[in-house]
């Protein structure tokens, strides 16, 4: 009986002592971050643009005829995170297909809704599709009540419903515009066009640069305000009409004020102007970015911020 005890003491240690298998640990999931470009097995590739917290859904190129998405209730805010995001593969997706996200603020999820900007950047759509080879913003945001906002956040992403990543953020950041500088006399080689900055003047009126004895001109709306006008030469590289008032835009922003452009074309002689007009393949037009500025603002210095093809570009220089 006392060998029995002995041999069952010696089998329960060599049990003991077996390796054992070890529990598996959850596979962490992987932390991407602003300004980086990330591949997803050769069908997207993506790049966080900026995070905000903003009280509509609203597209790059704010031209005047956006629309934009609203909150359905006035104390909320949207919590908004923009990837650049481009089709690698063959096929078409729709949104649900490319993103699912959810939103951790405050303890509390917030499932996470989808919009996408069209090809010019102008206008937003919660039903629209990422086609093979484009390049779109995405929009992922989720409503929340402004009470509710704290400053991190994190936002918990599926790729094509496969690969999981997280973007951690804070909510009190301003957001991160990705800007490129230019000055007065640069070139801009877009994608669908060749822009030349001529220069930025001060005036009361646009005029055409080749005045007759007979033509017209742009005023200001009112007597106190000047024009912060960027004066470009915009040459049409593409195989299709592109329309100005699409295309591109201007704000000039001068003590926490921001102002939006109007659109001048001069004639393809010089001779007019006007506020409406396309240009053709191969065309070069002259263009007015003009930005009505209050007199009493202009002792102080502003900032000209110049949006096309979704790119921003801070434009330096002197104005005349």
């Amino acid at each position: 009986m006392k060998k029995l005890g002995i041999l069952l003491l010696i089998s329960f240690c060599l049990l003991g002592c077996q390796p054992r298998d070890e529990v598996p640990t959850p596979e962490k999931v992987s932390e991407i971050e602003i300004s980086k470009s990330y591949t997803f097995d050769e069908q997207l590739r993506y790049e966080i643009v900026k995070s905000t917290v903003t009280n509509k859904i609203e597209p790059t190129n704010k031209n005047n005829t956006y629309r934009s998405i609203k909150p359905k209730q006035d104390e909320n805010q949207f919590i908004d995170v923009v990837l650049k995001t481009k089709n690698l593969s063959k096929k078409e997706y729709i949104l649900k297909d490319i993103y699912q996200g959810t939103f951790v603020i405050n303890h509390q999820s917030y499932k996470a809704s989808l919009a996408i900007e069209n090809l010019k950047y102008n206008q937003i759509s919660q039903t629209d599709t990422l086609k093979e080879d484009e390049e779109r913003y995405i929009h992922i945001y989720c409503e929340i009540n402004e009470s509710n906002i704290k400053e991190q956040a994190n936002l918990k992403l599926k790729i094509r419903n496969k690969e999981e990543v997280q973007y951690n953020f804070s909510t009190l950041q301003e957001p991160e515009v990705i800007q490129t500088q230019k000055s007065v006399g640069d070139s801009l080689n877009l994608k669908d066009s060749h822009i030349t900055i001529d220069e930025i003047l001060q005036t009361q009126k646009i005029e055409p640069s080749n005045k007759g004895f007979f033509y017209s001109y742009h005023p200001t709306d009112n007597d106190n305000e000047t024009f912060v006008a960027l004066k470009i030469e915009l040459k049409n590289t593409s195989e299709h009409t592109i329309d100005p008032s699409e295309y591109i835009y201007c704000i000039y922003t001068i003590n926490q004020q921001t102002i939006q452009s109007q659109i001048i074309i001069e004639s393809d002689n010089h001779k007019s102007i006007s506020t409406t007009g396309k240009i053709e393949p191969l065309e070069t037009r002259t263009l007015y970015l003009a930005m009505p500025v209050k007199n009493d603002l202009l002792k102080d210095t502003g900032k000209i911020d110049m949006f096309v093809e979704g790119n921003t570009f801070e434009i330096l220089g002197t104005q005349d």
